[in-house]
Parts: C-alpha cells; structure tokens; sequence
C-alpha cells in the first residue's frame, strides 16, 4: 500500500531542504571569496575579478532569506551555471582543490534549490 505523504512530513522534508540550500549557499560563497583572495595573493586576478564571482550569489541573498519559490527556480539555474563555470576552469587545466569542492558545492545547491522549489510548490498548491 502507498502511503500519500502528510502536510506534517512534507513541511520537515521543506524545512530539511531550506537548511541544505543555506549550508550549499554559504559553502558555496565561502569558497569563490577563498578561491577569489587565492588568486588575488597570487597575482593571477584583480579584486573585480572576486567581486563578478560573488556578485550573481549575493544578488540572491534576499531570495534565500525570503524563501521565495521562484528565486530557487532560479538559484537552481544558477549553481548549474556555478557548476559549468568550474568544469570550464578544469577543462583549461586549472583544476585545483577549490575548483573541485566548488563545483560539489554548486551542484548541492542547484539540487537543493531545486527540491525546496519543488516541494514549496506542492505545498503552495495544497494549501490554494
């Protein structure tokens, strides 16, 4: 027999989701300002370069605060955005550490994102 989830368990399973999206979010931001300094120290990049790296995260802060469903939908398009900026980073031959725990950090919060939309999507529906 199926067991059709309860309100009771779908709203653990957003409030799960919302935690994963803040833990991808801030590890994610966490390691552009990390990568950013890195090469900064390293001469191989200017200040600007960090900032248009973070910029596009930051300008969703107000998203993931307010937990807006639509600004998910589109922060999921951004980690996969985050996701192929890195994998272009590789294919280049600057593969490093921070490049690879960048793209796992951008992956979480794409998949993340995703789930909380979706799930803030079946309740919203529910309730309506």
């Amino acid at each position: 027999m199926s067991e059709v989830p309860t309100q009771h368990s779908e709203m653990a399973a957003l409030g799960t989701a919302r935690r994963a999206v803040w833990i991808a979010y801030a590890t994610l931001l966490a390691l552009l300002v990390i990568s950013g300094i890195w090469h900064y120290i390293q001469q191989h990049a200017q200040v600007a370069a960090l900032l248009v790296r973070i910029l596009p995260l930051v300008l969703f802060l107000p998203t993931v605060l307010m937990q807006r469903r639509r600004g998910h939908i589109w922060l999921t398009a951004l980690g996969v955005l985050y996701v192929v900026q890195g994998l272009m980073i590789v294919s280049k031959g600057g593969g490093s550490v921070l490049v690879f725990a960048e793209i796992l950090a951008a992956g979480a919060l794409a998949i993340m994102a995703y789930r909380y939309a979706r799930l803030r999507g079946r309740l919203d529906r529910r309730v309506s």
